[in-house]
């Protein structure tokens, strides 16, 4: 388990610079089938509604004003293809292209190396991506240390009833994972990886266990745990303030992983597409925004 010291970390400021973590490393073409079908090195290359998948990331995050560095952890094999994408991007912040290793967690400390303030991580297959939950996790980093977004299952259900492969069975509402977790500094980054996004489910129940406990864990499955009580659970085994945030906007806990998903983005994002035109189209329209809601303790 991380130990974290004992002695409060004072919140960051609501304007402190933010660092956002793209990890867009992992399987190569050969073993990854939804690159091989698109003949790309990387599955963050794979294209998706005319544009990279790690491109629909980083045009959220490089128009959002209150992230001011951007950290890509990938292969330095791909390092040409990420300077290419970056090049179309608009000009905001400071952008580092960082090795990815063998083990995630460290690859993720290597991106925050140097970094003395907030820090969001993300996939950069998190095509969905909104300006809206960054928002709502960098206003949960300011009263707590670790946070970690989820979304229920009739969010992601009203988007597509198989937007998510896997749920957490609490007993106040079964909610998903989503890809994106943040720490208040990066010194709880190693604990926060606990809360990153959707696994194999045995990978998933280990770093459970870590954040629950035993008994955590098993109350959890057993649908006896709630949320509130599984914050406090992880928050006192992490010595950390954990809050969980609850977004309404279920298309957050779609990432793009494989043909399914991938036909579910598409259409989500066409589908996208066709409501702005009939919002240009029709300028008295009201136009939505994402919200979101956070549970804390």
């Amino acid at each position: 388990m991380p130990a974290q010291s004992s002695r409060p970390t004072p919140p960051p400021a609501p304007d402190a610079p933010v660092r956002l973590i793209v990890l867009a490393g992992g399987r190569e073409g050969a073993s990854d089938p939804l690159a091989r079908r698109f003949a790309v090195s990387h599955r963050c290359l794979v294209p998706l509604a005319g544009r990279a998948l790690i491109t629909h990331v980083l045009q959220t995050a490089a128009q959002h004003p209150r992230l001011e560095s951007l950290a890509i952890c990938i292969e330095r094999e791909a390092f040409d293809p990420a300077w290419d994408v970056l090049t179309r991007l608009p000009g905001r912040g400071a952008v580092t292209l960082v090795e990815a290793g063998d083990d995630l967690a460290k690859s993720v400390l290597a991106a925050a190396r140097g970094w003395d303030g907030p820090v969001l991580v993300t996939t950069a297959d998190h095509a969905l991506l909104s300006a809206a939950s960054i928002e709502a996790m960098l206003d949960a980093l300011e009263s707590a240390d670790i946070a970690l977004a989820l979304a229920p299952r009739a969010a992601v259900d009203a988007i597509h009833a198989d937007g998510a492969a896997h749920y957490l069975p609490l007993r106040d509402g079964a909610l998903a994972p989503c890809d994106l977790y943040g720490a208040a500094h990066p010194r709880f980054l190693a604990a926060a990886a606990i809360f990153r996004g959707r696994d194999a489910s045995a990978r998933v129940s280990l770093r459970i266990l870590r954040g629950l406990g035993l008994v955590g864990l098993l109350m959890l499955w057993l649908g006896w745990e709630t949320l509130p009580r599984a914050i406090e659970r992880a928050s006192r085994r992490l010595r950390a303030r954990v809050q969980a945030v609850v977004l309404t906007d279920g298309s957050q806990a779609i990432d793009v992983g494989d043909e399914r998903s991938y036909a579910i983005a598409r259409h989500y994002l066409e589908a996208q597409h066709e409501r702005g035109e009939a919002h240009r189209s029709a300028p008295e329209a009201a136009v939505g925004i994402d919200t979101a809601q956070s549970n804390a303790l």
